[in-house]
């Protein structure tokens, strides 16, 4: 390569760099890279079987109605009474009702906290409507 090509390809890869930096563009990260500890902190979690087992859903915010949730990667199975053990991954509590549309009995979970197992409380698969607090 002549010493003029190499100056013209050097100042372009110096001027793409710059470039890169004003945008703040950035590689993009992996997968296996990404943090998961942060986002689970943030989610209620709800499993379909005991021991954290089978398929499961995750929650951010109220849902006044589970009939339209599917266990992830089940393909849909419904979520909607059928769970039985959850973790609270968040620092608000969580009421889970066995009617839609905050209805009936209703199971409290406290902040961080989880239940392995929701038939000692009578709320294994009866779970319909969740609302954090």
């Amino acid at each position: 390569m002549s010493g003029m090509k190499r100056k013209i390809t050097t100042a372009g890869v110096m001027a793409s760099i710059a470039l890169a930096g004003v945008l703040g563009v950035a590689p993009a990260a992996s997968a296996a890279a990404a943090p998961t500890v942060g986002a689970q902190a943030s989610y209620l979690y709800i499993y379909e079987h005991d021991d954290y087992g089978g398929g499961y859903a995750y929650f951010s915010g109220n849902d006044s109605n589970l009939s339209n949730n599917c266990w992830a990667g089940s393909g849909c199975r419904g979520v909607n009474d059928n769970a039985s053990s959850m973790k609270n991954r968040t620092d608000r509590g969580v009421s889970m009702y066995v009617h839609a549309d905050y209805r009936g009995p209703s199971y409290y979970a406290q902040p961080n906290s989880s239940d392995k197992d929701l038939t000692n409380n009578g709320f294994d698969n009866n779970i319909s409507s969740i609302k954090f607090w």
